[in-house]
Protein backbone atom coordinates (compact mmCIF):
# COMPACT_ATOMS: atom_id res chain seq x y z
CA UNK A 1 0.00 0.00 0.00
CA UNK A 2 1.45 3.39 -0.96
CA UNK A 3 0.79 6.89 0.45
CA UNK A 4 -2.03 7.38 -2.06
CA UNK A 5 -4.02 4.39 -0.76
CA UNK A 6 -6.00 3.70 2.42
CA UNK A 7 -7.18 0.38 3.83
CA UNK A 8 -10.79 0.74 4.96
CA UNK A 9 -10.92 -2.67 6.62
CA UNK A 10 -12.39 -4.43 3.60
CA UNK A 11 -10.12 -3.38 0.76
CA UNK A 12 -7.49 -0.84 -0.17
CA UNK A 13 -8.96 2.31 -1.74
CA UNK A 14 -7.09 4.99 -3.69
CA UNK A 15 -6.89 8.46 -2.12
CA UNK A 16 -7.92 11.19 -4.51
CA UNK A 17 -10.09 14.23 -5.20
CA UNK A 18 -13.19 14.39 -7.38
CA UNK A 19 -11.35 16.65 -9.82
CA UNK A 20 -8.46 14.18 -10.18
CA UNK A 21 -10.89 11.30 -10.62
CA UNK A 22 -12.82 13.03 -13.39
CA UNK A 23 -9.63 13.07 -15.47
CA UNK A 24 -9.36 9.29 -15.03
CA UNK A 25 -12.85 8.47 -16.30
CA UNK A 26 -13.24 7.72 -19.98
CA UNK A 27 -16.06 8.25 -22.43
CA UNK A 28 -17.61 5.21 -24.05
CA UNK A 29 -16.10 5.05 -27.57
CA UNK A 30 -19.24 3.35 -28.95
CA UNK A 31 -22.37 4.51 -27.07
CA UNK A 32 -25.67 2.95 -28.20
CA UNK A 33 -28.44 4.39 -26.00
CA UNK A 34 -29.08 7.68 -27.79
CA UNK A 35 -31.88 10.07 -26.73
CA UNK A 36 -33.15 13.37 -28.06
CA UNK A 37 -34.62 15.97 -25.69
CA UNK A 38 -36.92 18.71 -26.99
CA UNK A 39 -37.97 21.57 -24.68
CA UNK A 40 -40.88 23.85 -25.60
CA UNK A 41 -41.38 26.95 -23.45
CA UNK A 42 -44.99 28.15 -23.14
CA UNK A 43 -46.22 31.49 -21.75
CA UNK A 44 -42.87 32.69 -20.39
CA UNK A 45 -43.04 36.26 -19.03
CA UNK A 46 -40.03 37.32 -21.12
CA UNK A 47 -37.06 35.98 -23.09
CA UNK A 48 -35.12 32.98 -21.78
CA UNK A 49 -31.76 31.62 -22.89
CA UNK A 50 -29.82 28.51 -21.93
CA UNK A 51 -27.27 29.19 -19.18
CA UNK A 52 -26.06 25.63 -18.42
CA UNK A 53 -26.52 22.05 -19.62
CA UNK A 54 -25.18 18.66 -18.60
CA UNK A 55 -25.87 14.96 -18.36
CA UNK A 56 -24.92 13.42 -15.02
CA UNK A 57 -23.49 9.92 -14.59
CA UNK A 58 -22.46 7.99 -11.49
CA UNK A 59 -21.14 4.67 -10.21
CA UNK A 60 -22.41 2.80 -7.15
CA UNK A 61 -20.11 -0.25 -7.12
CA UNK A 62 -16.70 1.53 -6.89
CA UNK A 63 -15.25 4.09 -4.48
CA UNK A 64 -12.13 5.98 -3.44
CA UNK A 65 -11.06 7.90 -0.32
CA UNK A 66 -11.44 11.68 -0.57
CA UNK A 67 -8.10 13.42 0.00
CA UNK A 68 -8.02 15.60 3.11
CA UNK A 69 -11.18 14.00 4.51
CA UNK A 70 -10.29 11.04 6.75
CA UNK A 71 -12.67 8.09 6.47
CA UNK A 72 -14.77 9.77 3.78
CA UNK A 73 -15.13 7.89 0.53
CA UNK A 74 -16.32 9.19 -2.82
CA UNK A 75 -18.19 7.49 -5.60
CA UNK A 76 -17.20 8.23 -9.18
CA UNK A 77 -19.46 10.72 -10.92
CA UNK A 78 -19.16 12.87 -14.00
CA UNK A 79 -21.05 15.69 -15.70
CA UNK A 80 -20.85 15.95 -19.47
CA UNK A 81 -21.89 19.25 -21.09
CA UNK A 82 -24.70 18.92 -23.63
CA UNK A 83 -25.23 20.87 -26.83
CA UNK A 84 -28.70 22.31 -27.38
CA UNK A 85 -29.80 24.41 -30.31
CA UNK A 86 -32.76 26.72 -30.75
CA UNK A 87 -35.02 25.16 -33.41
CA UNK A 88 -37.96 27.59 -33.10
CA UNK A 89 -38.63 30.81 -31.16
CA UNK A 90 -39.45 28.94 -27.92
CA UNK A 91 -38.11 25.47 -28.69
CA UNK A 92 -34.71 23.91 -27.98
CA UNK A 93 -33.34 20.51 -28.89
CA UNK A 94 -30.32 18.46 -27.86
CA UNK A 95 -29.26 14.89 -27.34
CA UNK A 96 -27.37 12.66 -24.94
CA UNK A 97 -26.36 9.04 -24.45
CA UNK A 98 -27.40 7.01 -21.42
CA UNK A 99 -24.24 4.92 -21.87
CA UNK A 100 -21.83 7.82 -22.51
CA UNK A 101 -19.30 6.63 -19.90
CA UNK A 102 -16.96 3.66 -20.30
CA UNK A 103 -17.40 0.79 -17.84
CA UNK A 104 -13.88 -0.15 -16.77
CA UNK A 105 -11.83 -1.39 -13.80
CA UNK A 106 -10.59 2.05 -12.73
CA UNK A 107 -9.48 1.00 -9.23
CA UNK A 108 -8.62 -2.70 -9.29
CA UNK A 109 -11.98 -3.39 -7.58
CA UNK A 110 -13.69 -4.87 -10.62
CA UNK A 111 -15.50 -3.12 -13.46
CA UNK A 112 -17.12 0.16 -12.40
CA UNK A 113 -20.65 0.22 -13.85
CA UNK A 114 -21.75 3.72 -14.90
CA UNK A 115 -25.40 4.74 -14.67
CA UNK A 116 -27.22 7.69 -16.23
CA UNK A 117 -28.48 9.79 -13.32
CA UNK A 118 -30.20 12.57 -15.26
CA UNK A 119 -29.80 15.61 -17.46
CA UNK A 120 -30.52 19.28 -16.97
CA UNK A 121 -30.92 22.39 -19.02
CA UNK A 122 -31.01 25.65 -17.04
CA UNK A 123 -32.53 28.81 -18.49
CA UNK A 124 -32.21 32.39 -17.29
CA UNK A 125 -33.47 35.78 -18.43
CA UNK A 126 -30.23 37.70 -18.98
CA UNK A 127 -27.35 35.43 -17.93
CA UNK A 128 -26.67 37.57 -14.86
CA UNK A 129 -25.42 35.73 -11.76
CA UNK A 130 -28.45 37.16 -9.95
CA UNK A 131 -31.07 35.73 -12.36
CA UNK A 132 -33.34 32.88 -11.37
CA UNK A 133 -32.31 29.59 -12.99
CA UNK A 134 -35.34 27.81 -14.45
CA UNK A 135 -34.70 24.09 -14.66
CA UNK A 136 -35.73 21.69 -17.41
CA UNK A 137 -34.30 18.56 -15.76
CA UNK A 138 -35.04 14.91 -16.37
CA UNK A 139 -34.39 11.70 -14.43
CA UNK A 140 -33.87 8.17 -15.77
CA UNK A 141 -37.51 7.41 -14.87
CA UNK A 142 -38.67 10.21 -17.19
CA UNK A 143 -37.28 8.27 -20.15
CA UNK A 144 -40.14 5.81 -19.66
CA UNK A 145 -42.91 8.43 -19.77
CA UNK A 146 -41.38 10.30 -22.76
CA UNK A 147 -43.20 13.57 -21.86
CA UNK A 148 -42.67 15.79 -18.83
CA UNK A 149 -44.28 19.08 -17.87
CA UNK A 150 -42.47 21.47 -15.53
CA UNK A 151 -44.12 24.65 -14.27
CA UNK A 152 -42.42 27.79 -12.94
CA UNK A 153 -43.83 30.89 -11.24
CA UNK A 154 -43.76 34.01 -13.40
CA UNK A 155 -43.06 36.14 -10.33
CA UNK A 156 -39.57 34.56 -10.09
CA UNK A 157 -38.70 36.04 -13.50
CA UNK A 158 -36.17 37.52 -14.14
CA UNK A 159 -35.02 36.94 -10.57
CA UNK A 160 -36.34 35.95 -7.19
CA UNK A 161 -36.04 39.12 -5.08
CA UNK A 162 -34.39 37.63 -1.96
CA UNK A 163 -32.12 34.90 -3.39
CA UNK A 164 -29.47 35.38 -6.09
CA UNK A 165 -29.42 32.54 -8.64
CA UNK A 166 -32.50 30.96 -7.13
CA UNK A 167 -33.10 27.54 -8.71
CA UNK A 168 -36.70 26.98 -9.76
CA UNK A 169 -37.10 23.21 -10.12
CA UNK A 170 -40.37 23.39 -12.03
CA UNK A 171 -42.24 21.21 -9.56
CA UNK A 172 -44.93 23.82 -8.99
CA UNK A 173 -48.39 22.38 -8.27
CA UNK A 174 -50.24 24.34 -10.92
CA UNK A 175 -53.66 23.49 -9.45
CA UNK A 176 -52.84 25.99 -6.67
CA UNK A 177 -52.25 28.86 -9.11
CA UNK A 178 -54.05 30.69 -11.88
CA UNK A 179 -52.80 29.93 -15.42
CA UNK A 180 -51.50 33.49 -15.78
CA UNK A 181 -49.24 32.99 -12.72
CA UNK A 182 -46.98 30.29 -14.16
CA UNK A 183 -45.24 29.24 -17.35
CA UNK A 184 -44.41 25.77 -18.62
CA UNK A 185 -41.56 23.72 -20.02
CA UNK A 186 -42.92 20.81 -22.06
CA UNK A 187 -40.16 18.22 -22.46
CA UNK A 188 -40.35 15.40 -25.01
CA UNK A 189 -37.88 12.52 -24.98
CA UNK A 190 -37.29 10.23 -27.92
CA UNK A 191 -34.94 7.29 -28.24
CA UNK A 192 -32.98 7.55 -31.48
CA UNK A 193 -32.22 4.32 -33.30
Amino acid sequence: MNQNEVNNGERTLPVSTQEAEEKRFQLNPNPQQHYQMTITIKNAPGPLAISDTSAHYGVQNCSYILAGTPEASGKPDKNIPLHFKKIAPNKYQGDFYMDAMKDEDYYGQGVCKWEFWGAHVLFSATGSDKDTLFSASITPEDLQTKKIELNHLKEDYPREIKIDQYLSQGNLNKSLFKPEEYFTFDIELEELK
